[in-house]
């Protein structure tokens, strides 16, 4: 965040973030050098998940999406699970059994969802992730129940050029279609079975990964802040983040009930602003809302194609590529948390 405010001197101030995705990374690097704070994730490193497809079609790639936390927070990251807030006390309840205190809670939990999408309860460690990415590299048939892929806010011009690039990649696309028999499949690991739709099409499939959509992951709080809960899981929030009816607690990234398609840039736009909003409310500074911004979307095809818009323009696709496509944005990542990508 650059010079600015400092509550350094500040014992009373301690920020306490729950959940080490985008958002809380984000906000625990523009905390640094400017407030005392503790990020705590079950896990021993942040999961790039933007590539984690790429990791289960390319070998060894899945060592490029996982940072661990520890060389870029040192003593400010506890490895942990939050199971329980006592707003009352100002403190959190680890698995462990140990308790943390705060002055704000700021609580960042994202979503949950299938693997590689989203890592299983207990895969804490990268080693884990290593071995079961490598388990499942196969090729690709995508079905969905949509005519329309991606995001609904994507424009006829992005959905033909996208679906001419997967046609050219030889991806086989079943689209208007639903798997009728998706509980009954061995899912996340190599295993012969058929796939049916609803339209009678039988597919036959030694790997089915479910890409149905994540769920917001409220583990954290689902007991302790269920009177500020919407019923999907998110959190209510206003437009500075707060969470409706308590005082000293915040949410930002994909557990909040903003409006707004969930995306891996907003998630760090919720945390910056909140950054800046905490220093400012502690040294007399004025608060900034958030508002939402236009829609923008890039989309990797494999290392050598991609695609984007940005409000209802389609961005150049070479520009993609080089962002991208490349490596999934894994160089922006390492760089962001201080630390050199493997080779």
């Amino acid at each position: 965040m650059g010079s600015g405010p400092s509550l350094l001197h500040r014992e009373d101030i301690h920020v306490v973030i729950v959940g080490g995705g985008y958002a809380g990374i984000q906000l625990a690097k523009s905390l640094k050098n400017k407030a005392r704070f503790t990020l705590i994730d079950p896990k021993e490193m942040l999961y790039h998940n933007v590539g984690a497809v790429r990791s289960c079609t390319e070998p060894g790639f899945v060592k490029k999406i996982m940072i661990p936390y520890a060389p870029t927070f040192g003593e400010n990251f506890k490895q942990g699970t939050v199971t329980a807030i006592n707003a009352a006390e100002k403190t959190v309840l680890l698995s462990s059994g140990e308790t943390v205190k705060y002055s704000h809670l700021v609580l960042a939990t994202g979503s949950t969802g299938h693997f590689p999408w989203s890592l299983p309860d207990g895969m804490t460690t990268a080693a884990a992730v290593v071995e079961k990415s490598e388990e499942v590299l196969k090729q690709v048939t995508l079905i969905h129940n949509r005519k329309i892929l991606v995001d609904g806010e994507s424009s006829d011009a992005f959905q033909k050029r996208l679906k001419e690039i997967l046609e050219m990649l030889g991806v086989k696309l079943v689209l208007g279609e639903r798997v009728t028999n998706l509980a009954e499949l061995p899912t996340n690991r190599v295993e012969t079975a058929t796939v049916m739709t609803d339209k009678g099409t039988e597919i036959s499939a030694d790997l089915v990964i479910p890409c149905t959509g994540l769920k917001v992951n409220s583990m954290a709080y689902k007991d302790s802040l269920a009177f500020s809960m919407e019923d999907n899981g998110s959190l209510k929030v206003n437009n500075f983040f707060e969470v409706q009816e308590t005082e000293g607690i915040y949410a930002i990234g994909d557990c909040t009930n903003i409006p707004e398609t969930k995306m891996t840039y907003r998630a760090g736009m919720h945390a910056e602003l909140l950054a800046k909003n905490i220093l400012a409310q502690e040294t007399g500074g004025i608060k900034k809302e958030y508002k939402p911004d236009p829609f923008i979307m890039t989309l990797s095809l494999g290392r050598k194609a991609g695609m984007g818009q940005k409000g209802s323009s389609l961005l150049p696709e070479f520009m993609v590529r080089m962002l991208k496509s490349r490596d999934m944005m894994a160089w922006k990542v390492w760089r962001d948390m201080g630390q050199s990508a493997p080779s």
